[in-house]
């Protein structure tokens, strides 16, 4: 009991499992990947959680304001146009429209427009008072709808078996030639591989030795005159 278990642990810690002392290959078989939403795709609802810092005092001020309303501190006004997030399948991240005045500033203009969660340096409110930051989104889901998962098929393998000599009953596949048949190991006998260039080849580079004429013996070489 104590080996089979021993054996039932090695199966799990490396995929392999071992009957008898000897290692069974698993046939291959294609797995999905996991059902992930398209990287442009927006969730919409109904609430808008906008964190609000006092720099005067440091306070820090969150605010749940529904779509469509507003709230008040102090002096600022927000109000919240659209609050959107990322689908469970992405990376976390809300975005906000938003619409801020500050009264006891009637100088600076209103800011509208889209503040980011993850990026907050996109879009930021140059109040020397307050620093609005987007926590998140909440509420119940709204307009845009992100839908249903994508449906991810398993791909097909050409073939589960496994090769003898990889471990497998398959027979070895032998590899064929592009037109279909066998690769030849060998030349055909019919067809010698030549030895020699055909007459047609290149010139060779080294000097001809030269042929004397008929009857006459070669002239002997002359000495050279450095070795005497």
């Amino acid at each position: 009991m104590r080996a089979r278990s021993g054996i039932n642990l090695l199966c799990g810690a490396v995929g392999v499992c071992l009957l008898a002392g000897f290692p069974v290959a698993r046939a291959a078989t294609g797995v999905a990947p996991p059902a992930m939403y398209p990287a442009t795709t927006w969730q919409g609802q109904s609430q808008a959680v906008v964190r609000v810092l006092d720099r005067l005092d440091a306070h820090l001020e969150l605010l749940t304001i529904p779509v469509g309303g507003s709230a008040s501190y102090h002096g600022l006004s927000v109000g919240v146009e659209a609050c959107v997030s990322r689908p469970q399948t992405l990376a976390a991240d809300a975005g906000a429209l938003l619409h801020l005045k500050d009264s006891s500033d009637p100088d600076r203009p209103p800011f509208d427009g889209w503040m980011l969660a993850q990026e907050p340096s996109v879009a930021t409110y140059g109040s020397p008072l307050y620093d609005v930051r987007v926590v998140s989104c909440a509420g119940a889901p709204t307009a845009p709808q992100a839908g249903p998962l994508p449906v991810v098929k398993a791909p097909v393998l050409a073939s589960a078996e496994v090769p003898v000599e990889e471990g497998g009953d398959a027979p070895a596949s032998r590899p064929d030639s592009a037109s279909g048949g066998p690769v030849p190991l060998a030349p055909d006998s019919h067809n010698p591989i030549p030895l020699a260039p055909p007459s047609g080849a290149a010139p060779s580079l080294a000097p001809a030795a030269p042929v004397p004429p008929a009857g006459q013996p070669l002239p002997l070489p002359e000495a050279d005159p450095g070795l005497e």
